[in-house]
């Protein structure tokens, strides 16, 4: 793996940390915890349409970090102190869908993104120690991020349980849940 795309891979990741609250920029036109920014479908659509355009491995690595860096971002959100007002993901127009739905959007595109990623990155001319390197490069940033954030010890669970297993059916696929 080149320099230049591990670089790419984690600027990108630490630049999906900070995506979903985007929305309290555009607080004008977007409520905090916006379905369109906390969620894949963004970041999907900006791939699939630069993808027709362009084919460049700087942005596959881009695509990936992006994604796990949201999905490290959702897992933090997905323990508020409770769930009422900006602790709900809200639809445009400023219309919460909900506690339950809410934490199944989190957790839907949280799976996803980490799905889409270790995926792609399986697909990589890698070793399988630098996918390993990197595996565990991704768990450490996202366990001192979840450590700045409070309730951090329920998060550090959700993430140590979830990213192991995401990234092992991203490895094996079904065959691994038959076993």
């Amino acid at each position: 793996m080149k320099a230049a795309y591990l670089i790419v891979l984690f600027v990108s990741l630490l630049a999906g940390l900070k995506f979903p609250d985007t929305d309290l920029i555009l607080i004008f036109i977007l409520d905090h915890r916006s379905i369109i920014t906390h969620g894949i479908i963004v970041p999907y659509f900006l791939y699939k349409y630069l993808t027709k355009k362009v084919k460049s491995e700087f942005l596959d690595y881009a695509y990936i970090g992006f994604l796990i860096g949201i999905a490290i971002h959702l897992c933090a959100d997905l323990f508020p102190k409770a769930y009422i007002g900006y602790a709900m993901i809200k639809l445009p127009f400023f219309i919460s869908i909900g506690a339950p739905l809410s934490i199944a959007w989190m957790l839907g595109n949280m799976f996803f993104a980490l799905l889409i990623a270790f995926k792609k990155l399986k697909d990589k001319n890698l070793g399988d120690n630098l996918k390993k390197l990197n595996f565990l490069a991704f768990m450490v940033i996202g366990i001192v991020y979840l450590i700045i954030d409070t309730n951090f010890v329920s998060k550090i669970i959700l993430m140590v349980i979830s990213f192991p297993i995401i990234w092992i059916y991203a490895k094996r696929g079904y065959k691994f849940i038959k076993k």
